[in-house]
């Protein structure tokens, strides 16, 4: 139609060669005129890439995850790759078909931000497909992550209420398999044996991530006649719920019970008071994840990186 080669189709739509401004404009109108468009998959196919990176996550509601796959997002744009969301909602049945697509090699690699497998289904896999994982992680030898280290900064939240003169620390965590949930665990533990203070198991509660649920928790925790003056949650939404329990029972944050959160994701400073947390780069740990990927797409032997977290001071633990 446009009275040329299919050489010459090629390299204006690939744009590989310079061709004359009138032959360009010859085809590209052609080209609309029959609404043609190219055959991606053949051209992966010969390419041996098809240019997707799927990011697999077990939830869309998490606002730290957002954070993390702009990182990823704005990477991935700077050496032509697309990405895709896979919400997996916990299920490992889903990760399975995930994971085949990657195997199938119909995306590129893949970046996991949690996962329910085990370290040693996740390096079975990795030997087949290129996946990086990234903030939670198993002790999987061929398959990198990037994340902070959770138990220093976990360490790190718990000694400052203590300097504070914190005494009666409650822990609340979420009883699962993410390492993250150990690692915090961990530091808070190391915390108190740090600064002479005993590990009470009657100060610990799991919950599961949610505001709602962590309210209701400690509602009736302190019915129970419990008594603490400090609370280190391992998520913001956990500990904006304890603090909304405490209201209820007339203790005021932080003269009362000092409260400290973790990710620093926007609940953090929009309850009253605003919370001390514990900040990740979150876009920082998807740009770095799809730079290790990326790394791997290409022959190379990417190492773990840990980033530094920080300690953010608001007026709920000064």
């Amino acid at each position: 139609m446009a009275n040329v080669s299919v050489a010459t189709v090629s390299r204006v739509l690939n744009k590989t060669r310079h061709v004359s401004e009138e032959i360009e404009k010859a085809v590209l109108e052609a080209a609309r005129e029959l609404g043609y468009t190219p055959n991606l998959l053949g051209k992966n196919l010969r390419q041996k890439r098809t240019g997707i990176i799927l990011v697999m996550m077990s939830t869309l509601t998490n606002s730290f995850c957002s954070k993390v796959v702009t990182g990823i997002a704005n990477e991935a744009e700077k050496h032509n790759y697309h990405i895709m969301i896979c919400a997996t909602n916990g299920l490992p049945e889903k990760e399975k078909i995930y994971l085949g697509l990657v195997k199938n090699r119909m995306a590129d690699g893949m970046i996991v931000l949690n996962s329910t497998l085990s370290a040693d289904e996740m390096s079975l896999i990795s030997n087949h497909a290129a996946i990086v994982q990234c903030s939670e992680y198993t002790a999987s030898e061929n398959t990198p992550f990037v994340s902070i280290d959770n138990g220093l900064a976990a360490k790190d939240a718990c000694e400052h209420l203590i300097l504070n003169g914190r005494k009666r620390i409650l822990f609340i965590g979420v009883d699962n398999s993410l390492i993250s949930s150990h690692l915090r665990m961990e530091g808070y533990r190391q915390a108190l044996s740090c600064h002479g203070l005993p590990f009470d198991p009657g100060l610990v509660l799991y919950s599961n991530y949610g505001y709602r649920n962590t309210m209701r928790m400690v509602d009736r925790y302190l019915e129970e006649g419990h008594t603490f003056d400090a609370v280190f949650a391992i998520s913001d939404r956990m500990a904006a719920g304890a603090v909304s329990a405490l209201r209820k029972h007339g203790l005021t944050v932080p003269e009362d019970i000092e409260v400290i959160g973790f990710d620093n994701t926007d609940i953090a400073y929009m309850v009253e008071p605003p919370l001390t947390t514990v900040s990740q780069p979150q876009t920082e740990m998807g740009k770095r994840a799809f730079s290790i990927l990326y790394e791997k797409l290409n022959g190379g032997e990417p190492e773990n990186v840990i980033l530094p977290h920080k300690l953010i001071v608001r007026k709920s633990a000064k």
